[in-house]
Parts: C-alpha cells; sequence; structure tokens
C-alpha cells in the first residue's frame, strides 16, 4: 500500500510542476502553495498581470480525474489544469486546460454521462470524477489560451 501511495504522491507533484512549467514558458509566473491551500494548487499571475489560482488534477493512467466537491462553487478566478504523466517515461505528459465556467460544465456533462451508465442500478457511491476520454478533446488539450492572459 505505501508503494501505491507514493506513486500517487509522485505523480501528483510530477503533474504541478509540469504544470508550472508550462505556464512559465507561457509567459505566466507560478507560486506553489505546497498543499497549504485545499482548493489552491498553484498562484498565478498573467503576462498581462491578472492574479489567478490553479487547481492541478494529475493521473498515470487513462481513467478518471477526481476532484473535490467544494471545487463546484463558480469561481472566475480558479482554473484548472488536468494532467496525464505516462508511466512511460519516453512519453510525453498531456495537458488539458480549462477555465472555471467550462470545468463546471463539464462536470454537469460527465454526472449526465454517469447517470446513463447506472441507468437505475444501485452502484456505490464515488467521489466525483471527470473522465479522462471526456476531457481529450481540441477545446482543452494544451488550450492555454483557456486562461486569463
Amino acid at each position: 500500500m505505501a508503494r501505491k501511495q507514493g506513486k500517487k504522491i509522485q505523480t501528483q507533484w510530477a503533474g504541478q510542476f509540469g504544470a508550472a512549467h508550462e505556464l512559465t514558458r507561457h509567459g505566466y509566473t507560478v507560486a506553489f502553495t505546497m498543499g497549504n491551500t485545499p482548493d489552491t494548487d498553484l498562484l498565478c499571475k498573467s503576462p498581462k498581470g491578472y492574479a489567478f489560482s490553479t487547481q492541478v488534477k494529475s493521473l498515470s493512467s487513462k481513467t478518471c480525474f477526481l476532484y473535490q466537491e467544494s471545487l463546484l462553487m463558480p469561481n472566475p478566478n480558479l482554473y484548472f489544469i488536468f494532467v496525464l504523466v505516462p508511466e512511460n517515461i519516453d512519453q510525453s505528459p498531456e495537458y488539458f486546460v480549462l477555465n472555471n465556467e467550462q470545468f463546471l460544465r463539464t462536470v454537469k456533462e460527465e454526472k449526465q454521462k454517469e447517470e446513463e451508465r447506472k441507468r437505475g442500478k444501485p452502484y456505490a457511491e464515488f467521489p466525483p470524477g471527470i473522465m479522462y476520454h471526456t476531457l481529450n478533446r481540441d477545446e482543452f488539450r494544451n488550450a492555454w489560451h483557456n486562461l486569463i492572459n
């Protein structure tokens, strides 16, 4: 169990550092919260000087990005970066960038899909999440333009 937990933490940190790297490449200033704020992973400043926060969610396989219910409150200053950190180091990470409105719309879409999958069958409740394949589209893939400029 300790090994699996260690991998999870490594994946999350790899995703955060990778997202910070990409943000910096695009002209943003980035500061890490080091886990001290539950709903924010990175504090950012846009090239034009606008401050905003970013929530980074990372996976090592193409499954489901989990998120906290507290993130469902509309907040135009909160952005989301979902990162696939492949286990194979020869593969590049994948980044999916969403503004708050896009995130909330995608959550709603995912909940509708989940209800269709259940079709009235009694399934156990799981933490809320967004499937990799739901995010894997041009609207979000490497969509750094979805961030405030």
